[in-house]
């Protein structure tokens, strides 16, 4: 990627670590399945877009257009995981968010009005660099069958007033919103 980035002077050198390692993320954290993170990242990295076009045609260049770009773009995101219902994790939404505008913005803030041309050079590289990042932690870290039983499985207390009892294994979301709210 960098290779090709130089030789027709794109300047990708951002674009290789932040979408490997947004790939990597997604790759790693086993939260839904695989479907509705990489769902939730290419949706993120779309709205994105679609703000930084709405940024270059309708907004000011000034520090109150970024700032309600940003506004803008983070309402989408949350309704978005709202009208899924959480299917789509709002951290994937918020990931393909990051690893769009992290390496773009120095390019959009240099030629808001080129967006229509660098835009997709950039979109497309950071998908293929975080497919590169997801496909090699898949296949590193095997497969999520393997992490099933380990969430899930029982353990014994030791504890003198809890003699046999079984506890069962707690999840984060537990943990954050007891009883499910």
């Amino acid at each position: 990627m960098l290779l090709l980035g130089d030789m027709f002077g794109w300047g990708l050198d951002a674009v290789v670590l932040a979408g490997a390692a947004a790939g990597g993320v997604l790759g790693l954290v086993s939260d839904r399945g695989p479907v509705p993170r990489v769902l939730g990242f290419l949706i993120g990295m779309v709205v994105t877009g679609v703000v930084y076009g709405v940024r270059a045609l309708l907004l000011p260049d000034s520090i109150a257009g970024r700032a309600l770009a940003v506004v803008i773009l983070f309402v989408l995101v949350a309704a978005i995981a709202a009208l899924t219902f959480g299917r789509i994790p709002f951290w994937t939404l918020l990931l393909g968010v990051a690893a769009l505008a992290g390496p773009y913005e120095a390019v959009f803030t240099d030629s808001p009005g080129s967006v229509l041309s660098t835009l997709p050079t950039w979109l497309t590289s950071v998908l293929v660099m975080a497919a590169v990042g997801f496909a090699a932690t898949v296949f590193f870290s095997g497969s999520e069958e393997e992490e099933e039983p380990r969430r899930t499985r029982h353990s014994r207390s030791t504890s003198p007033s809890a003699e046999g009892a079984e506890e069962e294994a707690v999840g984060l979301d537990d943990v954050l919103h007891p009883g499910g709210n």
